[in-house]
């Protein structure tokens, strides 16, 4: 009970982080703030697939629905990004590791692999998202800039508020 309570508090905070600041933030058209996926990026490694497949639903159409642009891209790619998160896991931690670590974050899987998680994430979840966004490929090298922007974006701000904010060490159970 106590973890789902946890995950409804970050489930609302990164729902109003998103709306309510980082949507509204004009960086120009290759820069689009998706802090919200930290809340994905979060998960401890026991969750189910089927769980997790429920929150990133959850939250990518809530920011669909709060937010101007198409209902669903957000929560498609969310879910994209749910379904192959254990992939990009076990592509980051030997074999056997899994099990012994909590919550992914720079102390648990070392900087550099974390970067890999994040990147990769982050990569996998934009490609999704703005190759819907824009649905058609005429302008192939804008939406590879806007892909490669926002993950670079992204992957800065989610480090700084995961080492800010979310210390992996408050996150685990007691």
């Amino acid at each position: 009970m106590r973890r789902f309570l946890q995950h409804t508090g970050l489930f609302i905070l990164f729902c109003l982080l998103q709306t309510l600041i980082f949507e509204r933030l004009l960086l120009g058209p290759f820069f689009a703030p998706c802090v919200y996926l930290l809340f994905l990026l979060l998960f401890p490694f026991g969750y189910s697939t089927f769980l997790i497949l429920l929150w990133s639903f959850a939250i990518g159409i809530s920011v669909d629905l709060f937010s101007a642009g198409a209902l669903g891209v957000h929560a498609s790619a969310s879910i994209c990004l749910g379904l192959l998160r254990s992939g990009i896991l076990k592509m980051v931690t030997t074999k056997g590791e899994i099990g012994q670590l909590t919550i992914p974050g720079p102390r648990t899987l070392g900087t550099p692999w974390y970067f890999v998680y994040v990147i990769t994430s982050l990569f996998v979840h934009h490609t999704l998202l703005f190759g819907l966004e824009s649905f058609y490929f005429t302008n192939l090298y804008l939406i590879i800039v806007r892909i490669v922007c926002s993950t670079i974006l992204n992957t800065l701000l989610i480090a700084l508020l995961h080492t800010t904010f979310f210390n992996s060490k408050h996150l685990t159970d007691t």
